[in-house]
């Protein structure tokens, strides 16, 4: 794939200063005097006699929607330097730093230099998913000279001429649906099943979702469960295995619905963007437009009710931390110090559909008998709600490193309304907003959405400098939060993180470094979260017996 052989004037590329080592000069230009194979060459000059560390050039890859790359291609001249920069972005937003040796660039000829991309990573690496590894595809690719670079009879001074820059794609491979299980095979409105994947994977070069779409006897889709699979598409590798649960919307009518499954890249403007085909196993059906049955879902009002094993959370060895009991006044302010919550997350990120209110005009608090009431309405043709925090914008107020944190809540009913209890890292909270470093841990111990009345979500996301994101989230089907209270908990230990319905374990994953960490706690009802609120009931309340954690005796 040819990216730029700068024939014409070059786009999408900017010269980098290094100013965070001060001192260095130099430019970046096309050049018509000198080329490889055309009329021009892209040059970068370096000069380092008043000091500073490096130059360089970097090229902005995301628009051009690059499927993952192999290797790079360049040819290129250089005049008193042995040795290549090059930084390489991936879809994460981490930079992966590496030096390469020219040995054959010096003197007047051009060399061909071929950057492959598994010998830039697992070195020096900042930023995004900050693990050393690939996830591509790529979104930037940069060329520096470094000072030390520069051999020494050239008093400081360097230059770089590059042309006919390319990529090389990696070849997509073509997965196989091995098989695909849906248990329990019917289920009742606003309920949902398990279906269970077993792939046998090969990359497909970039970053492709599932699509799950339920069908009716006249072929159309009356609702999905997308997904992405937990190991990114882009590096798939062997036997991928998982499961997903599909919920049914309310008001989806009784009957049968088969259920066909594909691949597809979400992002059109991508090589490779679309469907994307793939092979199945036997007891599968081909479709066309690359896609297979897997079988079939019977709605059905009178379809069994979801069972949950038994209670198996034990709090002996436990102690408790932090009781918010509602029996006496809130101890509530917009943003503190000095109370026990603040109305506002303290890094001032409010979402939703609903402005989150300040405690003191119009609250959207109250509490009665033991009781607090968190109050979604519209006032002056606007949606207010609230949330609570149990610390403020500098980190003060209580947080706690492991132990088992618990709510006991009725949730609201109606489309639209996003209640929620989660935990985040208290580290973040702590750096300057201008220069944030940290990934931050978030725990979802509960998110319900109105479409959903009996889908329990639960997710651990990670939140990176720029733009990197990393979620792992899973839904159980349970019975009641609507109608009663129950309690939502999840216990954090060095090892692994639980999750829990009225005691029952709905999942269990591995500890991440980033929740190693004291964690605070939210409480709020959003309305929203990606669903229309043109029929939320006005007014909607989340009610809440309990807020508790625990720490290990």
């Amino acid at each position: 794939m040819p990216l730029d052989d700068f024939e014409a004037e070059p786009r999408g590329w900017k010269f980098v200063g290094g100013e965070e080592f001060p001192g260095a000069k130099g430019s970046l230009a096309r050049d018509a005097s000198r080329s490889h194979g055309g009329k021009a060459s892209y040059k970068l000059d370096a000069d380092f006699r008043g000091g500073g560390a490096y130059v360089g050039s970097w090229k902005d890859l995301e628009p051009l929607g690059l499927p993952d790359v192999a290797e790079f291609r360049l040819s290129v001249h250089a005049r008193n330097l042995g040795r290549l920069g090059v930084r390489i972005v991936d879809d994460t937003g981490q930079c992966h730093q590496k030096t390469v040796d020219l040995p054959n660039a010096a003197g007047e000829g051009w060399c061909e230099v071929v950057l492959k991309v598994r010998d830039l990573v697992g070195g020096e690496h900042w930023g995004g998913a900050n693990d050393g590894a690939w996830h591509g595809p790529p979104k930037g690719l940069g060329l520096n000279i470094g000072k030390d670079a520069v051999g020494r009879d050239a008093n400081g001074r360097a230059t770089l001429w590059i042309d006919n820059l390319s990529a090389v794609a990696v070849a997509p491979g073509k997965p196989t649906l091995r098989s695909c299980t849906i248990d329990p095979s019917s289920c009742r409105p606003g309920y949902g099943t398990r279906l269970r994947y077993v792939w046998e994977a090969e990359p497909l070069g970039s970053n492709c979702s599932v699509f799950v779409h339920f069908v009716d006897a006249h072929g159309q889709m009356v609702f999905q469960a997308d997904h992405d699979p937990p190991v990114p598409t882009s590096h798939w590798s062997g036997r991928v295995e998982y499961a997903r649960t599909a919920v049914v919307p309310t008001d989806v009518a009784p009957g049968r619905y088969d259920v066909v499954v594909g691949l597809w890249n979400p992002k059109p403007s991508e090589r490779g963007g679309g469907r994307r085909p793939f092979l199945i196993g036997t007891g599968l059906v081909a479709l066309a437009g690359d896609a297979c049955r897997v079988g079939s879902l019977e709605i059905a009002a009178n379809a069994p009710l979801p069972k949950l094993p038994p209670s198996s959370l034990k709090l002996n060895d436990f102690r408790l931390t932090f009781d918010e009991d509602f029996r006496g006044p809130l101890s509530v302010s917009a943003w503190g110090p000095g109370t026990r919550w603040i109305a506002h997350t303290p890094y001032g990120g409010d979402f939703g559909d609903a402005g989150f209110a300040d405690p003191e005009n119009d609250s959207p608090f109250t509490t009665n008998d033991g009781v607090l009431q968190i109050e979604a309405k519209k006032v002056g043709g606007k949606w207010r709600s609230g949330l609570l925090c149990s610390v403020d914008p500098k980190g003060e107020g209580f947080s706690q490193q492991y132990g088992y944190f618990e709510m006991r809540a009725k949730l609201p009913k109606g489309l639209g309304t996003w209640p929620a209890f989660w935990l985040m890292g208290v580290p973040q909270l702590k750096e300057p907003r201008d220069k944030k470093t940290l990934t931050q841990i978030e725990i979802d111990v509960v998110e319900q959405y109105g479409v959903g009345p009996n889908a329990l979500h639960t997710t651990l996301h990670l939140w990176g400098p720029g733009s990197f994101h990393w979620a792992e989230g899973d839904t159980s089907i349970v019975t009641g939060m609507t109608d009663d209270f129950h309690t939502y908990g999840v216990l954090v230990e060095e090892d692994f993180i639980t999750f829990y319905f009225d005691g029952a374990e709905l999942r269990k994953d591995k500890t991440p470094k980033e929740a190693k960490v004291p964690l605070y706690l939210m409480v709020d009802l959003a309305l929203g979260g990606g669903w229309p609120i043109d029929r939320t009931p006005n007014p909607s309340y989340l009610l809440v017996d309990h807020v508790r954690v625990y720490a290990r005796k």
